[in-house]
């Protein structure tokens, strides 16, 4: 059996009648459908072009909530990097300064081999 919910490249269903069939199988998803009065209209209703404009917009939406996502984590770790360049590579030297402030770790937990320092002001 095939995936009801595969998409095309553009973001539309691949089967629009598999698709929404799976919408309304599942109780939870239709419960949350149904909490948005315009969403149902087109999930339960009979226009397929309505209904593939609303995946179509939806994978758009969220193809763009992640690709902000990537490009925020992609700047978190450039921001580590340059702040680890202020903690000590040695990490014979790190773990010195971690027991200096009370945090004591045996040889069996010294597992470091990079430390990456998150910017914590943004």
């Amino acid at each position: 059996m095939s995936d009801p919910y595969a998409l095309n490249d553009d973001g539309t269903a691949k089967d629009p009648a598999a698709f929404r069939a799976a919408l309304k199988a599942d109780p939870a998803k239709l419960e949350a459908i149904e909490k948005e009065p315009e969403v149902a209209e087109v999930v339960l209703g009979n226009d397929d072009h309505a209904f593939q404009e609303l995946i179509k917009s939806v994978y758009h939406t969220e193809k763009k909530r992640q690709e902000r996502l990537n490009r925020t984590m992609a700047e978190r770790t450039i921001d580590a990097q340059r702040a680890s360049a202020t903690v000590p590579r040695d990490t014979v030297q790190l773990y010195a300064q971690l027991r200096e402030s009370g945090l004591q770790y045996g040889p069996a937990f010294r597992l470091l081999r990079n430390v990456h320092v998150p910017d914590i002001a943004a």
